[in-house]
């Protein structure tokens, strides 16, 4: 991809592709926003709302971070 070309990224979340994330969020060593965003073709702020939301549920942990990046691991 050169420079000029940008990735469009989806702002919507489907409940499909929200209990695949899921899965893979239970799975993972450890899960950042990017690393959701770049897996899954979604934006950073979608990404960064769904482990708020997921750190609520209690699925994950917030392990490190700092306002830019947090890291989190499975329950």
């Amino acid at each position: 991809m050169s420079s000029e070309e940008k990735q469009v990224r989806s702002i919507e979340v489907t409940p499909e592709l929200e209990e695949e994330i899921r899965k893979y969020v239970k799975k993972a060593k450890t899960v950042t926003p990017q690393s959701l965003a770049s897996k899954y073709g979604i934006r950073i702020s979608v990404a960064k709302k769904l482990l708020r939301v997921f750190e609520k549920e209690g699925l994950v942990v917030c392990v490190d971070g700092y306002s830019k990046l947090r890291i989190y691991r499975a329950r």
